[in-house]
């Protein structure tokens, strides 16, 4: 019984890994839709910043997020 849970759990993971993560384990994929969320707001209230400084700092984001992740996601 030992033997299969632990057979089960090993599989499960290397599958998990060969596979990806999911989308809402993407760090990068939370950074695009905050900035969505941020880009809405500013519509709403009026507070403004550049498309030029708003394009270069979500760059600069997904960039360094980038460097650090590798794992594809699973949609």
């Amino acid at each position: 019984m030992a033997n299969e849970q632990l057979n089960a759990a090993i599989t499960e993971a290397v599958v998990e890994n060969a596979l990806g993560k999911k989308w809402y384990e993407s760090k990068t994929v939370w950074t695009n839709i905050l900035a969505s969320i941020a880009m809405a707001l500013q519509l709403k209230y009026g507070f403004l910043i550049s498309p030029e400084i708003q394009t270069l700092g979500l760059s600069a984001i997904n960039l360094v997020l980038r460097k650090y992740t590798s794992d594809p996601i699973v949609w």
